[in-house]
C-alpha cells in the first residue's frame, strides 16, 4: 500500500494563519502602554510555525519574542551553575531579564487577565481577546541570536530564529515552493503516527523535522508530493545524520545538548515514516 496524493495534499495544506500572525500585536500593545516597561528598549517579533508559513493550521500557539538591547556574553551563554552565578556580567544581564520579565507578566495581566500565567520558559496567554494561545519568550541579544534564562536549570538557553526564517526562505525559493509545504506533510503524518500511539510528539518536535528537512537536497522536493514523501524518506534511511546543522546554519541538530535531538530519535521517526507509508496512512 502507499499513501493517496489526495491524503497529502491534505497533510500539507497551509491552514489560515493571518489572524493567528497578528496574535503579536495586541502583545506589544499591552507592552508598550504598561509604564513600568518604558524605561526598557525592546523589539517585539513573531517567531515558529506561523511566522515561517509551516503551520497546519489552528494547531499550535503562537510563538511571540520580546528581545532586550542588554546584550549577553557568548563567552557567558556557555556556563552554567556555580560559574554562571558567580560571573559579573551575568548577574547584570539577569537582573535586567528578570526585572523585565516580572513587568512584563505584570503587563499581560493587566491587558489580558489573571489568565496570563508564568511557565518554564515563556509567559503563556490563552485566546480570547487575542486569536489564538500565545507563548510570549523573555530574551536579551547574544551576538545575532536571543537568549532565555531558565532559573530552574541555571543556565541561558540561546537560539537564532531570524537566521532560521531567512535560510527557509532560501530554501524554499531552491525547491520551487515545495519546502514549506514539505514540513507541513511531514508534520502532519508525526501527528498520524502520535494518533495511532506509534509515535510521542516529543520525539519529532515539529522545529526538529524542519531543521531535518533542511538538509535535504532541493532536488528531492518534486512536484508531486507521493515521490517527495518517498524520495526524501528513501534519502533520509541512507543519510550520515551527525554532520547535519541546524536550519539557523549556527547549531549542530544532532548531539548531547538539551536543545538538540538524538539520532536514535530520529532514525525512529523515520522507520515510524516507512511503516506508515505502507500502511497506507
Amino acid at each position: 500500500m502507499s499513501i493517496p496524493e489526495s491524503t497529502l495534499a491534505k497533510w500539507s495544506h497551509h491552514g489560515a494563519g493571518t489572524a493567528f500572525k497578528q496574535a503579536h500585536v495586541p502583545i506589544r500593545e499591552a507592552m508598550d502602554a504598561y509604564e513600568d516597561l518604558s524605561e526598557f528598549k525592546y523589539k517585539v517579533f513573531l517567531q515558529g510555525s506561523y511566522k515561517n508559513d509551516t503551520n497546519l493550521g489552528g494547531d499550535s500557539d503562537v510563538d511571540v519574542v520580546v528581545r532586550l538591547s542588554s546584550k549577553l556574553k557568548p563567552s557567558v551563554a556557555a556556563l552554567t551553575g556555580e560559574r554562571l552565578q558567580k560571573n559579573g556580567s551575568h548577574r547584570f544581564v539577569l537582573q535586567q531579564w528578570q526585572s523585565f520579565r516580572e513587568h512584563a507578566l505584570k503587563a499581560m495581566r493587566a491587558r489580558f487577565g489573571n489568565a496570563a500565567k508564568s511557565g518554564r520558559k515563556t509567559l503563556k496567554m490563552p485566546k480570547g481577546k487575542i486569536p489564538a494561545d500565545a507563548d510570549l519568550v523573555v530574551t536579551v541579544s547574544h551576538r545575532e541570536g536571543i537568549a532565555f534564562y531558565l532559573p530552574g536549570e541555571q543556565r541561558w538557553v540561546v537560539s537564532f530564529p531570524e537566521q532560521h526564517h531567512a535560510r527557509g526562505l532560501k530554501k524554499e525559493k531552491a525547491t520551487s515552493n515545495r519546502f514549506k509545504r514539505t514540513i507541513r506533510m511531514f508534520k502532519a503524518a508525526r501527528n498520524r503516527l502520535v494518533d495511532k500511539g506509534e509515535l510521542k510528539k516529543e520525539d519529532a518536535p515539529s522545529y526538529f523535522i524542519e531543521c531535518l528537512l533542511y538538509n535535504v537536497p532541493d532536488s528531492l522536493f518534486a512536484s508531486k508530493l507521493a515521490p517527495t514523501y518517498t524520495g526524501i524518506l528513501n534519502w533520509l534511511k541512507k543519510a550520515q545524520f551527525k554532520d547535519y546543522v541546524s536550519q539557523n546554519g549556527r547549531v549542530p541538530l544532532f548531539g548531547p545538548g538539551r536543545e538538540q535531538w538524538s539520532v536514535k530519535r530520529a532514525r525512529a521517526f523515520v522507520r515510524a515514516l516507512q511503516e506508515l507509508w505502507e500502511a497506507g496512512g
